[in-house]
């Protein structure tokens, strides 16, 4: 092979070996340039995946607001049932809580059942007064062992005051009284606030007391103009 051959087939080889480095670069390039669209690409998905979440969520607002409305709402009545149904209801707005014992006076005509006016019209005679009408008492004990109690007869200090009579009141000494048709008895006159009944009742039992009071026919005249302003009041007591 002479030499102007062999110059050609160098020049030659030294073209297909720049050919193959060029190349090499182009790809080189290419697979960066791939790499970098790729994270581009990861990138674009995942922000047009929350702005979609963000848009979904939005046209869902009102109705998630509506849902957390009634969530709330409902948490609160089932909480206000719990709380009152665990509060025991009274019989009536005349029932009153005393210890272990539910004590309902049940109301005469317009007058409260607990509250005791006398007058000279209340005078009577120990026939008439075991037929005049009762004060009566549904006494309930709520406890499973029995329990003691008594009924007092004390001073209605408001309606005192309010008729300034303090010092117009019926003696008690001339005041008689009988429960559940018992015997007929005087009040004691040498207690402030004397006992007029005392009991035991047994676990989870009921009583009803009737108790009638009137003023003695032996009244001295210069008491007709007094009256008399008591209540019977309710004590638990130990048995």
């Amino acid at each position: 092979m002479d030499k102007k051959v062999k110059d050609v087939k160098k020049a030659n080889d030294g073209k297909i070996v720049r050919a193959l480095f060029e190349e090499r670069k182009r790809r080189k390039k290419e697979r960066e340039k791939a790499k970098k669209l790729k994270i581009s690409d990861i990138k674009h998905g995942e922000g047009a995946h929350v702005g979609h979440l963000l848009r979904h969520l939005k046209a869902k607002e009102v109705e998630l607001t509506f849902c957390g409305v009634v969530v709330v709402l409902a948490i609160v009545l089932v909480s206000l049932y719990f709380v009152f149904s665990s509060v025991r209801e009274p019989v009536s707005f005349n029932t009153i809580q005393v210890g272990n014992f539910d004590v309902t006076y049940i109301d005469r005509g317009d007058l409260l059942g607990n509250i005791v006016n006398l007058t000279s019209s209340d005078i009577m005679s120990k026939k008439d007064g075991m037929k005049s009408e009762v004060y009566k008492l549904e006494v309930v004990n709520n406890d499973k062992e029995a329990k003691g109690f008594q009924i007092k007869f004390v001073n209605d200090v408001a309606m005192i005051r309010e008729d300034k009579c303090s010092k117009k009141q019926i003696p008690l000494a001339y005041i008689y009284y009988q429960v559940d048709g018992g015997k007929v008895r005087k009040l004691d006159d040498t207690k402030r606030s004397p006992i007029v009944y005392q009991g035991v009742l047994g676990g989870e039992e009921k009583e009803t007391i009737k108790i009638r009071f009137w003023v003695d026919k032996k009244l001295p005249k210069e008491y007709y103009s007094y009256h008399l302003h008591r209540k019977l009041t309710f004590k638990s007591v130990v048995a």
